[in-house]
């Protein structure tokens, strides 16, 4: 499985505390939302954990989560796992928790807007198009 990171890996938004990636893998459209929460790791954050993370709590939280509009292939959910571990690797681990989430959305537009409005943000489209002649849409 490629992806070529030219055209099929774009960046379709970045603030301080959210960026936004469309990727497109095997014919397949997909977009990851990464999310400084901004918060203490808590133990809804790893819902697959049955008892929660106890004490292995840490100054900060990001969430990676990763949209598609059908079932993944173990191989493509594990490509984009990755894609969003090496997106958030630059942050210091011993002080951050990373977790990544698999979903399925048909509508990411719909996904992004409401991860936005959690973050105190406005709509997508309703960000100014000047706003996007800087390398960040939040300065």
């Amino acid at each position: 499985m490629n992806i070529d990171f030219l055209s099929q890996l774009q960046r379709i938004l970045r603030l301080k505390d959210l960026e936004a990636w469309d990727i497109t893998m095997n014919d397949k459209d997909c977009r990851v939302i990464i999310v400084d929460e901004g918060r203490p790791s808590r133990d809804e954050d790893f819902p697959w954990l049955k008892d929660g993370i106890g004490e292995d709590r840490r100054e900060n939280h990001i969430t990676a989560h990763v949209y598609s509009s059908g079932s993944l292939e173990e191989s493509e959910e594990k490509m984009l796992y990755h894609i969003a571990e090496h997106l958030t690797d630059h942050v210091a681990l011993a002080h951050c928790h990373v977790t990544v989430l698999f979903k399925q959305e048909n509508d990411y537009d719909h996904a992004l807007g409401r991860l936005l409005q959690a973050k105190g943000y406005s709509e997508y489209h309703s960000i100014p198009l000047s706003k996007f002649f800087r390398f960040s849409q939040d300065s």
